[in-house]
C-alpha cells in the first residue's frame, strides 16, 4: 500500500481546503508586512470576489454541460 492509495478521497478535500487556506493567509501576511492594513483589505476582497466568481463559473460550466447531454442526443 502506498501513501497516495492510503489517503481518503474525503480527507483529500480537506487537505486542499486547508492547504490552500494556509497559502492565502501567508499571502495576505506577507502584503500586511510589505504594505498597509488598507492594502491587505483591498487584496483580501479581491481574493474573496476570485474565489466567487471562480465558483459561479464552475456552477454555470457543469450547468451547461448537464443541459447540453440532455438536450444533444448521443450518436
Amino acid at each position: 500500500m502506498n501513501s497516495a492509495s492510503a489517503v481518503n478521497p474525503v480527507h483529500r478535500s480537506r487537505l486542499v481546503v486547508a492547504a490552500k487556506t494556509i497559502v492565502v493567509s501567508q499571502s495576505l501576511a506577507i502584503v500586511y508586512l510589505l504594505t498597509s492594513v488598507w492594502v491587505t483589505v483591498a487584496v483580501a476582497a479581491g481574493f474573496v470576489a476570485l474565489v466567487v466568481a471562480v465558483k459561479a463559473l464552475t456552477r454555470a460550466s457543469r450547468q451547461v454541460d448537464r443541459i447540453f447531454e440532455e438536450e444533444l442526443p448521443r450518436q
